[in-house]
């Protein structure tokens, strides 16, 4: 495994981290309501039925080297949290966590009340991960009901929770690099960005990068594989007989993000101890990769064969083994749906 270090946050972060949008267990109630509630905890017995294989997944991502773990959504941190407790590695890694949308949140709480709901976040996700501490805290999703009173009032209360040393940098999480790109030429105000970056999905590298570098904030980058279509995995649309080389599309796609020296780590979410194996050796085996993999199966994802597979990725009988959220996802992406 190889290291870089996350900006101004002065953490040496593996190039390959570990995301969360665990979809596979729990569809994200964001995206899928109706089961539960946003930021509704999952229930002890729930959690523990599936925890075992995630558990062996944190342990083996770690013992590889990985140190760098993104959490956003509630389950995520309940699942981590309790890996690294059960495992007793919490002293093994840097954790990013976040409360969402806490700008838009603020929107209808009243005044009085939003040093208090802004603590309060910070010290639910420090219960949950079992953690006194976590590395980096992301403001998430800032453009969503921004104004410029909330936002300031965010960074301010999240400054005096990093003076209290209860997390040690704040970033930022969203989907809108020009959006933050305007936010930091304003205020300067985050240690680490992370981005929507992949080979779809280019405009970070021009927009972010050269003022990320130039102010010494650090990059990370999410959503490496989900493109063009959201929470689908641009492999799915890989062209019959298609010659990949040495490497798989997944594999190519985070070498290609990797390229850029701007980025610090990439942060995939990851189910399933044959995606991390994969993902692994994208990152510690040598040789050259071939960007042509990646046109062509955005050229396939695009055109009208792209979109059969689109189909057939809703049809459970057909696609006995696709997960429910991609059967979700695929559905809402013949409805024109997209969350970038």
């Amino acid at each position: 495994m190889k290291y870089r270090v996350l900006g101004r946050t002065g953490l040496r972060v593996s190039e390959l981290g570990l995301g969360g949008h665990e979809y596979a267990r729990f569809l994200n109630p964001y995206h899928f309501p109706g089961k539960r509630k946003p930021e509704e905890l999952v229930g002890p017995k729930e959690l523990s039925e599936t925890q075992g294989p995630r558990n062996r997944l944190i342990e083996k991502a770690i013992d590889a080297g990985v140190n760098y773990f993104d959490t956003g959504v509630v389950e995520e941190c309940q699942s981590l949290g309790l890996a690294l407790e059960t495992l007793g590695r919490r002293d093994d890694v840097h954790i990013a966590a976040e409360t969402m949308g806490p700008v838009r949140t603020l929107k209808d709480i009243p005044k009085a009340r939003w040093r208090e709901v802004i603590i309060e976040g910070v010290e639910e996700r420090l219960r949950i991960l079992h953690a006194d501490h976590i590395d980096v805290f992301n403001a998430h999703e800032l453009a969503g009901g921004y104004s410029r009173d909330r936002f300031e009032f965010v960074m301010d209360v999240l400054k005096e929770i990093k003076d209290q040393e209860k997390i040690g940098s704040i970033g930022v999480a969203d989907h809108q690099p020009r959006f933050v790109a305007e936010l930091i030429r304003k205020y300067d105000c985050f240690d680490s960005v992370m981005i929507p970056y992949n080979y779809h999905l280019q405009e970070a590298r021009d927009i972010l990068f050269p003022l990320c570098k130039a102010l010494n904030i650090g990059i990370v980058a999410m959503k490496p594989f989900c493109w063009p279509y959201y929470g689908i995995s641009f492999s799915h649309f890989c062209p019959p007989d298609l010659d990949t080389g040495a490497y798989t599309p997944n594999q190519i796609g985070l070498r290609w993000i990797l390229k850029s020296p701007e980025v610090s780590t990439v942060v995939p979410g990851t189910n399933t101890l044959e995606e991390l194996e994969e993902n692994l050796a994208a990152v510690t085996k040598e040789g050259k990769i071939d960007e042509g993999v990646l046109e062509k199966c955005l050229e396939m994802a695009e055109s009208p064969q792209g979109k059969e597979k689109l189909r057939d990725l809703t049809r459970r009988g057909e696609i006995a083994r696709t997960r429910a959220y991609i059967r979700g996802y695929a559905e809402r992406a013949l409805e024109g749906w997209k969350e970038y």
